[in-house]
């Protein structure tokens, strides 16, 4: 989206309010919510031309600079279960100041929603709808802090018309847990909010064909940590090299070269760094493309596997743990259940080429029908118009006529028009916002501010 096309251009706009759930500051580009709403807002402007995004945020984010994004800063928690619990009320609310308009609020930690809307509420005299996307619940059997926020979690869903999760195993896990807590009535509303939306991949980044010569190497592209099995992972490979020694693993996520977490030297393993915007020659997803296969391993979370798409969009195949949230991402892929079916199926690959070949074709087929990420992308932006669409419209009446006939005599802020009518805090603004937004001559200049322009048309 160029800045010159939005410049003075009047559109029925509507405004998201975006709050985040950063975990990863230490290097902010990296953070999965970073990554997430990044492709959400690219692939949302290419749909369309009339949002704007306030996007809360620790510090400057280059990736986020779009021309219809408005940053603010302020100072976060790092360490989760607080970062959970400190809704920072005195700083948020002079953010949401009332000289702004929110249409729509996108929130991507439900722990903090409850606080946030009533904040909105207070002070910009708005009550917008509320969905987003949580890419975290603290399960009582993956959390690694002593006391969880689940409930905390829950009750803030429940302030959500939608919210986005990666996979219906995960969906399953989070509703199961709640069942230990909520009646029926509320098992069944958050069965609604919750919305299965798989994280695919971007069209552009899926390669034509795949590396029919490559090295032998296995990759383990997941983070090394217990909740990714990665011991487990390691111990396969040992019993493989005991096997044969023809093959090495390279796992770039590993902090201590050559090493597994306990310290122990292998001299088959490989840690190399790899960055997705770095050069060709350390570029992550060119050395991916010289991978003999993946590893997928059995998951505490259940979540999508991001580290899998990668790969597989690079024409990469792997063998997955069978579970439900693999067999959501490729049905057709080559499943274990233990660690001998996880060796015979390594083995397989190593001695027969071909076969891999042919797997890697169907992953690179099944990725590019099935795992685009703007198809998910245009029913979110349908979902958006349907939830608009539903929201209260303020009817015929005096104070609407006045707020018109205001605008029609020369551009009005917001605040012009609460100045006009006398209004104070209690009055409900996005009743009346909605109404304007459907007249045929009142629209908003996509800008940072709202500003009402009457056009004859």
């Amino acid at each position: 989206m160029n800045l010159f096309d939005l410049e003075e251009k009047n559109v029925k706009i509507v405004r998201v309010l975006v709050y985040p759930n950063i975990t990863f500051q230490e290097e902010l580009e990296k953070d999965s919510y970073i990554q997430v709403i990044k492709n959400q807002i690219k692939l949302l402007n290419e749909i369309r031309d009339d949002l704007w995004f306030y996007m809360i945020l620790p510090e400057p984010v280059s990736s986020l600079q779009f021309d219809n994004v408005t940053q603010w800063y302020t100072e976060f928690e790092t360490y989760p279960p607080t970062m959970r619990s400190n809704f920072r009320v005195d700083i948020i609310r002079k953010m949401l100041h009332n000289g702004l308009d929110f249409d729509l609020v996108m929130s991507h930690l439900p722990e903090h929603t409850h606080q946030l809307v009533s904040t909105l509420y207070n002070v910009t005299h708005h009550m917008p709808p509320v969905f987003g996307y949580c890419h975290w619940f603290d399960l009582k059997e993956v959390v690694a802090w002593p006391k969880d926020s689940f409930l905390q979690n829950i009750t803030g869903l429940l302030e959500y018309d939608r919210c986005y999760l990666n996979t219906q195993h995960q969906k399953d896990l989070v509703l199961n847990q709640a069942k230990e807590t909520f009646n029926d009535a509320t098992i069944e509303k958050l069965d609604n909010i919750l919305h299965v939306q798989h994280l695919g991949v971007n069209r552009e980044d899926i390669v034509s064909d795949i590396n029919e010569k490559p090295e032998k190497i296995i990759v383990f592209n997941h983070r090394p940590d217990t909740y990714k099995h990665f011991k487990q992972f390691i111990a396969v490979t040992d019993k493989l090299w005991k096997m044969r020694q023809d093959f090495s693993v390279w796992v770039p996520l590993l902090d201590a070269p050559n090493h597994d977490q306990e310290g122990r030297f292998r001299e088959y393993v490989d840690t190399k760094k790899g960055d997705k915007n770095l050069p060709k020659k350390l570029n992550y997803y060119n050395e991916l493309k010289k991978c003999y296969m993946g590893f997928s391993p059995k998951q505490k979370y259940g979540g999508w596997s991001v580290a899998t798409t990668d790969g597989m969009m690079n024409g990469v195949p792997y063998i997955m743990f069978d579970d439900t949230y693999y067999h959501e991402l490729y049905a057709k892929g080559d499943f274990f259940q233990n660690d001998h079916d996880a060796v015979m199926l390594l083995n397989k690959y190593l001695d027969d080429p071909r076969y891999r070949n042919e797997e890697a074709e169907k992953a690179l087929a099944w990725i590019g029908n099935k795992l685009v990420y703007s198809d998910e992308i245009v029913k979110m932006n349908d979902y958006m118009n349907d939830l608009l669409s539903r929201q209260k419209v303020m009817g015929d009446s005096i104070k609407l006529k006045e707020i018109i006939d205001f605008i029609k005599k020369g551009p009005a802020t917001k605040k012009d028009i609460m100045n006009k009518v006398g209004w104070g805090r209690g009055i409900k603004w996005t009743p009346y916002r909605r109404a304007l937004m459907k007249h045929p001559n009142i629209f908003d200049t996509m800008d940072e501010y709202p500003t009402y322009i009457w056009d004859d048309c």
